[in-house]
């Protein structure tokens, strides 16, 4: 894909050609008379910049304003029973995280897709950090509703912009690999978050954890001002061309619908284990620590997988791994009923971390390859919305059902759905072929 033109100015035409003979706006985009682009193969509807960002670089932004993330979902769960709060109320704290940007991920997609990333995650880092304030002025069941808002929406502009970037850097084999090493950052941020709101929490009580990590967005806050014009910003977006921005449009393509559709499956599949197990321990009689156990299993080997991934991308293509995730994930899910020894539920949590692990990187970058490039931002949004869906509706839905037909029913059912996914996914790429 070309860089759009230069936007005119009164002074292009009088700019004085550089020393090594290169065009002044060729210099500006990275291109060269060989390879036109930036350095990295910047395949994006932005104007290259002069000095490319580090893919390292957009993948420590990422990690640490996560780690913020992650550790304050548990804070407020936590902070939310220290102030006495119902179980509804608790509830209603949770939900209100992914609620909001539940309806806002696609609006937010078009957003950065229209002025690029600078802005969005200048103002997102921004409504993290007073959410995280919020409740170091005043700790109460409002205070926390409100922190939970901030957050969950300042988190979703933040999220999209980097994972746009990321997204357009290099070749799809490049980008798989950028894709898996930011699912990386996450997997360490998501496993230290909740550690380090424990510590805190026992250390200096539920007010003060909310200050300490408020250092973290203010720490990338301050980064991302540093790096300045490095980010694509506002007047660098290419033009969007004249279609209508409407889903159904976006969605055209037949191999897109698929992929949303083994990412709403996966993104349940990933939601109902948390969910689930927990209930499934305690009705065995284990304890929370054994409990804690089999969830940390998950996280264990979502990080291992993903951090193994890199070395295998070359041999396995996007398809290949997300139609094996669904495939374990619905084996794992069919099998958790009849095992009850705390042995065996951390080799089945292990294995299905194992499948859903690959998921997240797998699907990112198959949106990437697939979605028009001045609509990708719209495109993650897409996935986000579902993935927000999920964590939203799923636990209250299954929570009335496994009253209904028990915790096993919830198992079989994730896996049934999960096989079903799976022969439409498989009949889709038939018709493909022929």
């Amino acid at each position: 894909m070309s860089a759009p033109p230069d936007a005119p100015g009164p002074d292009r035409a009088g700019q004085p050609e550089r020393a090594d003979g290169r065009d002044p706006a060729t210099a500006r985009s990275g291109g060269t008379d060989d390879a036109p682009g930036s350095p990295d193969g910047l395949e994006t509807g932005w104007a290259p910049t002069p000095q490319p960002l580090d893919i390292r670089t957009l993948i420590a932004l990422a990690s640490l304003h996560h780690i913020a993330y992650a550790a304050v979902r548990v804070l407020l769960t936590l902070g939310a029973l220290h102030v006495h709060a119902t179980p509804l109320q608790v509830g209603l704290v949770v939900s209100l995280f992914a609620l909001l940007p539940m309806f806002g991920s696609i609006p937010g997609g078009r957003w950065v897709d229209r002025i690029g990333p600078r802005l969005p995650m200048q103002l997102g880092i921004a409504t993290v950090l007073g959410g995280l304030l919020v409740s170091v002025v005043w700790l109460s069941i409002e205070s926390l509703m409100v922190t939970s808002v901030l957050v969950g929406v300042g988190y979703l502009p933040f999220h999209l912009a980097i994972q746009k970037m990321v997204s357009l850097i290099g070749t799809t084999e490049t980008r798989r690999h950028n894709l898996s090493l930011m699912a990386i950052g996450y997997s360490v941020a998501t496993f230290l978050g909740p550690i380090v709101a424990g510590f805190l929490i026992d250390a200096v009580g539920y007010r003060v954890p909310f200050a300490l990590l408020a250092v973290l967005p203010l720490g990338v806050l301050l980064w991302v001002r540093r790096l300045g014009e490095r980010l694509p910003g506002e007047g660098m977006a290419a033009p969007v061309a004249a279609q209508s921005l409407r889903i159904r449009d976006l969605l055209a393509t037949g191999e897109l619908r698929r992929v949303y559709l083994v990412v709403a499956l996966l993104s349940a599949a990933w939601d109902i284990h948390q969910f689930a197990v927990p209930l499934y321990g305690a009705r065995l009689g284990l304890s929370a620590s054994a409990i804690g156990l089999i969830l940390g299993a998950y996280a264990l080997a979502t990080l291992v997988v993903r951090m193994l991934l890199p070395l295998f991308l070359t041999d396995i293509s996007e398809w290949r791994a997300l139609l094996a995730a669904m495939l374990i994930s619905g084996v794992v899910y069919a099998a958790y009923p009849f095992f009850s020894s705390l042995e065996s539920l951390l080799a089945l949590s292990f294995v299905l971390g194992l499948g859903l692990g690959v998921s997240q990187p797998m699907s990112m970058s198959a949106i990437a390859r697939v979605a028009p490039a001045d609509r990708l931002g719209e495109a993650t949004g897409l996935r986000m919305m579902l993935v927000y869906g999920t964590q939203t509706a799923l636990p209250t839905m299954f929570g009335a059902l496994g009253g209904l037909i028990g915790i096993g029913g919830l198992f079989w059912g994730m896996a049934v759905l999960l096989g079903g996914g799976l022969a439409g996914v498989l009949r889709g790429h038939r018709r493909r072929e022929r």
